[in-house]
């Protein structure tokens, strides 16, 4: 067989694979689809439906004897007399609840002494000792007049009662809403030009000067009487440099209606530090 007739048979074949292939494509694409049939509905008429009966309970109602209601006594089984029926009740236990301490009982268990370790050995090598906690001073000894103030107070408490009842007279720590601005500016316009002598300061002079300050209508000082020294002439003076140095402080509120106005306050010097109340 020669070349050429082997290559027009090979031709020939794919010409009729072409056109197989090509009448499969157009078959497949121009075959119609086949479509299911829908279903028909079903209609049901509701009126045919058998009508439910109501079940009656299935309980057999108990015929009472009588129409009157009675209580009837429970029964309960004889007590035995073996010593475990006859023996009372045991009381109920109530759980232990560890109490924990509290955070100052912890500082002081912190702060315990402990005991003596040996020089040299190991365990004083890694145990170090702990640092008591230093005590707190008390309010008193912060400030050392405090005591000596609160009794100052309660004396012309008393002592001015009556005029403080009338109203002409307040005490500067006083929360009178009238003359609570009145009293503001007073005390602002004091610690602008009050304060702690150098000498007292260096010395430790302390003291409490208290003063009686009586004002015009027009917020003026125009007396200051002083009630009693504070053990110390720089101090006192201080006090009454301080009163002439303020200036008016403003005129009286409009519901007070008096010409004079008197003011109770203390000078406390203490700690380097000045206290108006």
């Amino acid at each position: 067989m020669s070349d050429r007739y082997i290559e027009k048979s090979f031709l020939y074949l794919l010409a009729v694979s072409l056109l197989i292939h090509v009448g499969v494509f157009a078959l497949l694409y121009y075959l119609p689809e086949a479509r299911q049939r829908p279903k028909e509905p079903v209609f049901i008429d509701l009126q045919q439906m058998p009508e439910l009966k109501p079940q009656r309970p299935t309980q057999q109602e108990v015929k009472r004897f009588s129409d009157q209601r009675m209580r009837v006594e429970r029964e309960t089984a004889p007590r035995g007399t073996s010593p475990r029926e006859t023996a009372p009740a045991p009381a109920p236990q109530r759980p232990s609840v560890r109490q924990q301490p509290s955070p100052l009982q912890r500082e002081v268990g912190k702060a315990a002494p402990q005991a003596p370790l040996t020089p040299g050995s190991s365990v004083s090598s890694l145990l170090r000792p702990r640092r008591q906690v230093a005590q707190l001073p008390s309010q008193a000894q912060l400030f050392p007049g405090a005591n000596r103030m609160a009794k100052l107070e309660d004396t012309y408490r008393r002592k001015f009662e009556s005029d403080v009842a009338e109203g002409d007279t307040k005490f500067l720590n006083s929360d009178d809403i009238l003359f609570g601005s009145f009293l503001r500016r007073f005390e602002t316009a004091v610690y602008g030009v009050w304060r702690y002598p150098a000498e007292a300061a260096n010395n430790g002079i302390e003291g409490i000067t208290p003063v009686k300050i009586t004002f015009n209508r027009r917020g003026e000082i125009i007396h200051v009487q002083l009630l009693e020294s504070s053990g110390s002439r720089i101090l006192d003076d201080e006090v009454l440099r301080t009163l002439r140095e303020v200036g008016p402080v403003g005129a009286f509120p409009k519901g007070y209606t008096k010409d004079e106005f008197h003011l109770i306050a203390f000078f406390q010097y203490g700690g380097a530090r000045r206290s108006l109340r």
